[in-house]
């Protein structure tokens, strides 16, 4: 489907009067499609490419398009409140913030609401209550034998492990704190005070009382933070319910809610293109980066073949058939399994070449044009000179070739393995600020 697609995006493009030519017939690439494979019809190959590039890209813009529609439908069907209620999380799955949405027929207002969990029935925390207090005067005496006679701090905790009240305690501050420490070191005789606990979960705790004066406000409130403090109300006292029911009016308005919408839909569908664009060129660089890798090859293996030809030449053989020896056994390594090389497929193309009738001067020239690397360049003018004017110290200028060629791999090799040593400072310097880490910290919390 997405191949028939990018055929008629193809045809229609090529189509317009403007042929958008970077897309269609880019240089660069058809340089590199060529490069890569000497043989066959660049033009075509190049339609190929281009048609895969926009398969590609028209299936990742469907998918982003279906994806958006859907998580849009699903944002549709969420942000919905029916009956005006919400659901409550159940005790222990936390809360959860909303963002609502109150509308009436002049105003949109953006209400934000914490919905806490659902919390205990006030007969439940009572019953629990009972219990924890019992493991709370174990568990707070510390090092003293009872409460009689209280010689040691005491421990007041401020959670019951298993229950889940919060415990605040009121003490006599002149003889012991709220923490539980004794205040003072000597007592003339025994003092007795009250300490209380107040257990709290929620709404539930003992009775606290403080008076204070309330006026109103020198600015009243507007609708919005009227909604905000009746919704805050309605959260609070329906703890104990499954459900909040929104106020329906206000201020002798009707009030329509839903949740604010999440816009993820259209994101992910204005990101789609743009991802599109990108994979689009970048499987150019990709190629591209081929081709240099295809160089980066070849000038590896450089050294071999000029080394291979002066033995071989040096021990008699004429430059085809030396040529030919060197090529034919490469074919026979690469049929049994071995590695596709470069450089050696383009010494086989020149094979063919000469058995179709090409002059081997020529072919050796052509040799050198299609690797497009100067070391090649130069052997090829070798050979051809050698054909053409003869050479009677070719093996000799072929070893010194050689020679020269492998200490620019070794100079090649080298730069190689010091841009690996310098991509691998950064983590050696975190393992080095790491080791730092474990030495020191050990050592200064001892000091401390």
């Amino acid at each position: 489907m997405g191949g028939q697609f990018a055929e008629w995006l193809y045809q229609k493009l090529e189509s317009l009067q403007k042929k958008p030519a970077t897309i269609l017939y880019n240089s660069a690439v058809r340089e590199d499609l060529q490069t890569l494979e000497p043989t066959g019809d660049i033009p075509n190959r190049q339609k190929k490419y281009v048609i895969q590039k926009l398969s590609l890209c028209s299936v990742i813009v469907i998918c982003g398009v279906v994806m958006s529609i859907i998580m849009w439908i699903k944002d549709q069907t969420e942000i919905a409140i029916v009956d005006n209620q919400i659901v409550r999380s159940e005790y222990g799955d936390g809360e959860k913030a909303v963002t609502l949405i109150a509308e009436d027929m002049e105003h949109r207002y953006q209400i934000p609401l914490t919905i806490s969990e659902r919390c205990y029935s006030q007969d439940e925390l009572m019953q629990m209550s009972d219990e924890a207090s019992v493991i709370l005067e174990r568990s707070i005496l510390g090092e003293n034998q009872s409460f009689d006679e209280i010689q040691y701090d005491l421990n007041l905790v401020s959670k019951v492990a298993g229950y889940p009240f919060s415990v605040e305690w009121r003490t006599d501050e002149m003889y012991l704190d709220d923490t539980g420490r004794l205040v003072q070191d000597k007592l003339s005789s025994p003092i007795l005070t009250e300490l209380t606990a107040i257990l709290s979960c929620e709404s539930f705790e003992t009775e606290y009382n403080m008076t204070v004066r309330i006026h109103s406000k020198a600015i009243q409130p507007g609708l919005e933070e009227c909604l905000t403090r009746q919704l805050s109300d309605l959260e609070a006292q329906s703890r104990e319910q499954y459900h909040i029911t929104l106020p329906s009016e206000m201020a002798d308005r009707t009030i329509r809610w839903h949740y604010k919408r999440r816009w993820n839909g259209l994101i992910l569908l204005s990101v789609t293109p743009i991802l599109a664009v990108l994979i689009f060129y970048g499987k150019d660089k990709d190629l591209h980066r081929q081709v240099m890798e295809r160089e980066e090859q070849m000038r590896m293996d450089y050294p071999e073949i000029v080394s291979s030809l002066a033995l071989l030449i040096g021990a008699g053989m004429t430059v085809p058939n030396a040529w030919n020896k060197i090529a034919k056994d490469y074919r026979k390594r690469r049929d049994g399994g071995a590695k596709k090389r470069f450089a050696y497929e383009e010494m086989l193309l020149t094979i063919y070449e000469m058995e179709n009738g090409v002059v081997q001067a020529k072919a050796y020239e052509r040799f050198g044009r299609r690797c497009r690397i100067p070391s090649y360049n130069k052997l090829a003018t070798m050979l051809s000179q050698n054909i053409r004017k003869g050479a009677a110290n070719l093996p000799q200028l072929l070893k010194e070739e050689a020679a020269e060629a492998f200490e620019e791999r070794k100079h090649a090799a080298r730069k190689t393995g010091e841009k690996a040593g310098t991509k691998l400072l950064v983590p050696m310097m975190l393992l080095l600020g790491i080791t730092m880490v474990i030495i020191m910290v050990p050592a200064l919390t001892s000091y401390l």
